[in-house]
């Protein structure tokens, strides 16, 4: 009984500590990516838990494409800073249309690396990353942008 009661307090407090090592759950709104050219769109990011998140974007390219994008996040807070976390994940990118490879379709693999940072007091998040695009289909190529996030946090 006593260890029973033990494992069942050690599991709400493991449940209480993870929920406040996330700053928020859900944040919607708009990302860019700058460098070699034009790409931005509408951006949804999501803690699946403590250190995890999803992020999904629908994406507008310079040319007239349109692509979504997929990404797994690890994130952890940043001593000394709060409400500041580091990220880094990968994914990928299907991209529709005209742009980088003339009116097809296109593959890219994704990686991210960089920071994420939720105002307090205020539902406002921004972000910052090195996102790289490998495109392996119908081309090899790639795409070395710096991301730029500005979200509205929904919880």
């Amino acid at each position: 009984m006593t260890k029973r009661l033990f494992f069942t307090f050690a599991i709400i407090f493991m449940a209480a500590a993870a929920v406040n090592a996330q700053t928020y759950q859900t944040a919607f709104g708009a990302k860019f990516y700058v460098g070699n050219g034009s790409v931005g769109g509408i951006n949804i990011r999501h803690s699946t838990q403590a250190n995890t998140a999803l992020e999904g974007s629908l994406l507008f390219f310079n040319g007239g494409g349109v692509g979504i994008e997929g990404l797994y996040e690890y994130q952890g807070p940043i001593n000394g800073a709060p409400g500041l976390q580091y990220v880094v994940g990968g994914g990928g990118m299907l991209g529709f249309g005209g742009g980088r490879y003339d009116n097809g379709v296109a593959f890219a693999l994704r990686l991210t690396g960089g920071i994420d940072y939720k105002f307090p007091d205020v539902p406002i998040n921004i972000s910052l990353a090195f996102d790289p695009f490998f495109y392996i289909a119908p081309q090899t190529g790639s795409y070395l942008p710096l991301g730029i996030g500005l979200r509205y946090v929904i919880k």
